[in-house]
C-alpha cells in the first residue's frame, strides 16, 4: 500500500548514502546556460496566450530582516520584481499555489507584500488553492498565524530549530513542546488545512535518545505533517563538517524517525515527508494525483511556476531560470530596471523524459515503461539501455521489483528511492562502494 514504510537496515547501511541531489531534475546544479531576461518574457508571453495557472513563490535570504534597513531595501526590491513580472501575466492565469517564506517579515510587511501581489495577480479562492507560509519557531505568535490566515493563507509550515545555548545562534532552539503546542493550536483554531513541521536530525549534541523523545513530544500534538532532515544536507558544499553527529548516531536517529512516526500513523510520501492520513498529499498519492515541483511535492502539477527573490528558480513552460544567488546583485539588476535571473536551462536543453520519469518514481514509487513511452513519445527501454545492469542489480538486492512492463519500489526500500533515481542517473552509481550509515550528500 502507498504510505507503508519499514526499516531495512541493511537496506539502508548499503544505499543510505544516495541524497536528494539525486531526486531533483533538472537541479541548480544542471543550470548551466545564460538565461536573459527577455527569455523569461518569452516564456511568459507563451505562457499567457496559454492562460496556464500559474504557482508563486517568495524567497528571504539568510539573514534578511536581522537589520531592519536591510530588510526594508530587500522588501523594495521584491515589490519591483513582482511588478516586473506581473505585468505580463494574463488576468485568466490564476494563481493556485503560493509559498512565502516569512522570515523576520513584520506583519506590516507582510500585508504590503501580499497587497502587492494580489495587485498583478488573480488568485483563486483559499479553498481552491494551497498557499503556504514558512515561519521560524522563535518568530511566530497567535497575531502572526492570524494575520496570515487573513491574508489567505491555510497552510503553515513551521522550523522546529535544534541549537546548543552556546552554539552562538540567534534563534530560539528546542527545549519543549509549549511553543510549538502553542503554534498548532493557533493553526488549528483558525481552520489552516495542514501544518508541518520541519525536523531536522544529526547534530552533535544530539543523541538518539534525546531525538526520540523530542520526536515524541511531537507526534503528541499531531501535526499534520513532518518533514524529516538529515543536518548534513543543510551543510553547503565546502563547509566544514563541525557541529554534527557521528553517522551511527545519524543513522540511529533516522531510524528513530522512521518506526516512531509510522507506528504513529503517519505515512511516507517520499524525501522525508510523513503525513497523516487525512492530508490533502495522503488522498492525491493515493489517487495518483500527486505532483513534485520546485516548491516540493504538490497538487498543482500543471502551473507554470514564478519565483521571487534572491536564489528563486522559475519555470515557465519548458524554460528553468534561476535569479542571481547573493543580495548586492540581485538589487543591482532591478534598480537598473532589469530582471535578476542569470541562469537557468533552455527547454532544448532539457530531456522531458527523464524529468517525468523521476517525478513519477517520487509520487508512487513505481514506473509504468508504456504508459512513460507513450506520454512522452520516447521508448523509455531503448532510452536507458545503459541502466538495465544497474537496475538488475537494486532488483537482486530488492530495493526494486523489475520486469519487462515496469517498476516499483517495496515498502522496504521506499527510503531509498534516492538511490532508484541515482541508477537512472549515472548508470554505474549503485555498484560504487560506500560507508556504511553515511547519509550525506554526494
Amino acid at each position: 500500500m502507498l504510505g507503508s514504510v519499514t526499516w531495512d537496515e541493511a537496506l539502508v547501511q548499503r544505499y543510505g548514502q544516495f541524497g536528494q541531489l539525486h531526486c531533483s531534475y533538472p537541479a541548480a546544479v544542471d543550470f548551466s546556460d545564460r538565461v536573459a531576461p527577455l527569455d523569461l518574457l518569452r516564456a511568459l508571453r507563451e505562457s499567457r496566450r496559454g492562460g496556464r495557472p500559474l504557482s508563486l513563490s517568495i524567497h528571504q535570504p539568510d539573514g534578511a530582516g536581522l537589520q531592519p534597513e536591510a530588510a526594508a531595501a530587500y522588501l523594495q526590491r521584491l515589490e519591483r520584481e513582482i511588478e516586473q513580472l506581473g505585468c505580463h501575466a494574463g488576468p485568466l492565469q490564476a494563481v493556485e499555489q503560493l509559498r512565502l517564506s516569512v522570515g523576520t517579515l513584520g506583519i506590516e510587511a507582510l500585508r504590503r507584500l501580499l497587497n502587492q501581489l494580489k495587485r498583478r495577480f488573480a488568485f483563486v479562492e483559499p479553498h481552491a488553492g494551497s498557499f503556504l507560509a514558512e515561519v521560524e519557531l522563535a518568530h511566530v505568535d497567535w497575531p502572526l498565524i492570524g494575520a496570515l490566515h487573513e491574508l489567505g493563507f491555510n497552510q503553515l509550515s513551521v522550523a522546529v530549530p535544534d541549537l546548543r545555548a552556546d552554539d552562538g545562534g540567534t534563534v530560539e532552539y528546542f527545549r519543549s513542546s509549549a511553543r510549538i503546542r502553542a503554534v498548532i493550536e493557533a493553526a488549528h483554531a483558525l481552520h489552516y488545512r495542514s501544518v508541518n513541521l520541519d525536523l531536522g536530525y544529526g547534530r552533535s549534541w544530539q543523541t538518539p535518545s534525546s531525538f526520540a523523545r523530542k520526536l515524541a513530544s511531537i507526534i503528541e500534538l499531531a501535526p499534520d505533517q513532518i518533514t524529516m532532515f538529515d543536518y548534513r544536507d543543510a551543510v553547503p558544499a565546502g563547509v566544514g563538517r563541525l557541529g554534527l553527529a557521528s553517522p551511527a548516531d545519524t543513522l540511529a536517529m533516522y531510524r528513530h524517525g522512521v518506526e516512531q512516526l509510522s507506528a504513529a500513523g503517519y505515512r511516507y510520501i517520499g524525501l522525508g515527508k510523513f503525513v497523516l492520513p487525512h492530508d490533502d498529499l495522503a488522498m492525491a498519492q493515493e489517487i495518483g494525483a500527486l505532483h513534485h515541483d520546485l516548491c516540493g511535492y504538490s497538487l498543482h502539477g500543471d502551473c507554470d511556476h514564478l519565483g521571487f527573490g534572491v536564489g528563486a528558480v522559475s519555470r515557465v513552460g519548458g524554460l528553468f531560470c534561476q535569479n542571481a544567488d547573493r543580495v548586492p546583485a540581485y538589487q543591482r539588476a532591478l534598480d537598473q530596471g532589469q530582471l535578476p535571473c542569470v541562469r537557468g536551462l533552455h527547454a532544448n536543453h532539457i530531456d522531458p523524459l527523464h524529468r517525468l520519469l523521476l517525478e513519477r518514481l517520487l509520487c508512487t514509487f513505481a514506473l509504468d515503461f508504456d504508459a512513460l513511452s507513450l506520454q512522452s513519445g520516447v521508448d523509455v527501454r531503448q532510452r536507458y539501455a545503459q541502466h538495465w545492469p544497474a537496475l538488475r542489480q537494486l532488483h537482486a538486492d530488492g530495493v526494486i521489483v523489475l520486469d519487462d512492463s515496469g517498476l516499483r519500489v517495496p515498502a522496504q526500500a521506499r527510503l531509498l528511492v534516492a538511490a532508484v533515481c541515482a541508477a537512472f542517473e549515472q548508470p554505474g552509481a549503485v555498484t560504487i562502494g560506500h560507508s556504511a550509515g553515511n547519509t550525506a550528500r554526494r
